[in-house]
């Protein structure tokens, strides 16, 4: 086979051809027989074999390129094997899967005696498939690991958690092609590996929803291989929409709906987003009379009455019964049913009593919900828009439809914090999530000029920060009583740091951190995955303690131009409401803050240029070495849109 022919054009058309001779086997209905079965496996084997050597051949391709340090023109195209990789899932080994699945359908319709004798044939060849499945893209990973030193741009722990080691230094690692920032082959190399674990997370998908002749709901727990692969896969590169989406697939099968919701918004908004996530949220958000959310609202509602005794369920539901309820009224008030107003759904008394209980439960629910709930803010706007101009956009640009939307969520975040985080955070100081949806609202709001604004002009969210920093403040944990002009610094990402990576709605991280120790540590790819040495690692405590400082400084900057009269009371140590005999009083900055309490800002020393550039130089030394998987994801999407080039698709793309 001739390598350069190789590209993106010919792999479609070679399995567009491939595609239509596995429609025949599988269209045949005669694959029941065992003799037709063996003929189908000869199919799938001489595929496998045939993609194997294609792939092997492109690998030495590029290996051969590499050694020889040949000059660009000469360079093969980066995204063909992870394209390929791509494609085979989707052409070949997903389709197959819904072939086991329909029939899956039709023996669960037999009586019992019929459907257990035919179950036993249908899970025998499913398995079967299934094996060959795992084992194909299971060799390839393998097959990665053996040819090329990982150390410098994947993780070592993902590698433990698929019980395979890249050694750190021995000589048959000499033997390797080392990827690192100034490798070429790093970007392609590290793509196939992450499709690879897609691709393996999504088989065991399949082999999970079949491996029982029953249509009894299955629950999170049965997918646990499904979801640890998926999770490995984000880990490895945050950013690609592809791997949120088959989340999403296992929320929505297990009826899991906040998680659902925050799986799709992850998805669609990435750098590199799904389009099937993508147009589902689309859909679900701008589209007033969008028959899927119909009928979610339609059987949440049931759930809702149906659930009474249970209190996990009815929360959860009722959580995202008003996230839904939130968008029906904003995208169509005047047609939209009263029963389903977001203040009916989900009352502040209901909150309250309902959060007194499972609350490790609830407030997983409320993170996801709210993040679900950002992304569809995101969404609202027209796809003229780029991400920078969005942000860039004033409280008066807003629409209708956005403010109203503002309005109503700002109302719910508000009872969020007075009745669910403010009297149980601490409580909960090593439940991460309490203080985590606070990061991220702060996060979101700064991240946006308009929010910011409104943010400012909301008079019980103010009132809500106000007091939950009151208690941040003169908490334990913050002793002595410290207000910094500085962000507070740590040497890794926590939990939540991890689980917002690459989100659009924060600017793709949360930065409400000096995170400078994490990036220049010599195992920064490992602090960004949460896996810092042992000597790093903070208890649960001391992380509490850093969010605390976070959460402090982030909000004390932000209620200094707030326009529902709060203010600072120094002789208190306290924030003060509108009509608490403060009108009067002078709107403090955070530096006349600091000093009414008697901390010193820090200072900043003197430094000679001579050690400025050595600093420097040192510095860019070290990155030199390291990859970072956003360098990764930007060179990706770039390839992307290099490709579009229509104008047409560049407008309707415009806002991703």
């Amino acid at each position: 086979m001739n390598n350069e022919e190789v590209n993106e054009e010919y792999l479609k058309s070679l399995f567009k051809d491939v595609r239509s001779h596995l429609d025949e086997h599988l269209k045949s209905r005669q694959i029941y027989d065992e003799d037709a079965y063996i003929t189908f496996r000869c199919f799938l084997d001489g595929i496998h074999h045939k993609f194997t050597r294609l792939l092997e051949e492109l690998l030495l391709k590029q290996e051969n390129v590499y050694r020889k340090n040949t000059s660009n023109n000469e360079r093969s195209d980066d995204a063909v094997i992870p394209l390929l990789l791509k494609l085979l899932w989707f052409q070949i080994h997903e389709p197959t899967f819904q072939w086991f699945e329909c029939w899956f359908h039709d023996i669960i319709q037999l009586d019992s005696r019929r459907m257990f004798r035919s179950f036993r044939n249908f899970f025998k060849k499913m398995v079967r498939f299934f094996k060959t499945t795992h084992k194909y893209y299971y060799s390839i990973i393998e097959c990665l690991c053996a040819k090329f030193d990982m150390n410098t741009v994947v993780p070592h722990d993902i590698f433990a958690k698929l019980n395979l080691v890249q050694p750190m230094e021995t000589p048959s690692t000499s033997e390797k092609i080392v990827l690192d920032a100034t490798n070429p082959l790093t970007f392609s190399i590290v793509i196939s590996l992450q499709r690879c674990l897609i691709n393996l997370g999504s088989a065991h998908f399949y082999k999970t929803l079949l491996d029982k002749p029953s249509s009894k709901l299955k629950s999170v727990e049965d997918f646990e291989k499904s979801i640890r692969y998926l999770n490995i896969a984000s880990l490895c590169l945050p950013s690609v929409g592809d791997t949120y989406l088959q989340l999403a697939k296992i929320y929505l099968t297990t009826e899991k709906y906040s998680l659902y919701f925050f799986e799709l918004a992850r998805g669609s908004l990435v750098r590199i987003p799904s389009k099937h996530a993508l147009n589902t949220l689309r859909n679900l958000i701008l589209t007033p009379n969008f028959l899927e959310r119909k009928l979610l609202m339609k059987k949440l509602k049931m759930y809702t009455r149906k659930n009474r005794k249970s209190k996990r369920l009815l929360f959860e539901n009722s959580v995202v019964l008003q996230f839904l309820a939130i968008l029906e009224h904003t995208m169509n008030p005047y047609l939209s049913n009263p029963s389903n107003a977001p203040n009916y759904c989900l009352k502040r008394e209901y909150l309250q009593a309902a959060a007194l209980e499972y609350h490790a439960e609830h407030v997983s629910v409320i993170l996801k919900s709210l993040a679900a709930m950002m992304g569809s803010f995101d969404l609202m706007f027209t796809g003229e828009k780029g991400k920078g101009q969005r942000s860039k956009l004033k409280y008066v640009d807003l629409n209708k439809r956005q403010v109203s939307f503002l309005n109503l969520s700002f109302d719910f975040i508000a009872n969020v914090i007075d009745v669910v985080i403010k009297p149980s955070w601490q409580k909960n100081t090593e439940d991460f999530r309490y203080l985590a949806i606070i990061r991220l609202l702060v996060c979101w709001i700064k991240s946006y000029r308009s929010i910011l604004q409104y943010a400012h002009r909301h008079k019980e969210f103010c009132s809500s920060m106000a007091l939950l920093l009151n208690d941040l403040i003169n908490n334990p944990s913050n002793c002595p009583r410290h207000l910094s002009n500085h962000r507070p610094q740590r040497s890794y990402y926590f939990e939540e740091d991890i689980m917002f990576r690459e989100f659009s709605c924060i600017n793709f991280a949360l930065t409400d951190f000096n995170d400078g120790l994490v990036y220049n540590s010599p195992n920064m790819i490992n602090n960004i995955i949460g896996c810092p040495s042992a000597n790093e690692r903070l208890s649960s405590r001391e992380e509490c303690i850093l969010r605390i400082k976070s959460i402090i400084f982030s909000g004390v900057k932000f209620l200094e131009k707030n326009d529902a009269g709060i203010t600072w009371n120094a002789s208190t140590f306290k924030f003060e409401l509108a009509g608490s005999g403060t009108k009067d009083r002078h709107q403090m900055t955070l530096s006349e803050i600091s000093l009414k309490i008697n901390i010193k800002p820090q200072q900043v020393r003197a430094v000679s240029p001579k050690k400025v550039e050595r600093k420097t130089d040192k510095s860019l030394h070290k990155r030199a070495k390291i990859i970072s998987v956003t360098q990764l994801e930007a060179q990706f999407a770039n390839v992307r849109r290099e490709r579009k080039s229509s104008p047409e698709k560049k407008k309707k793309n415009a806002f991703l």
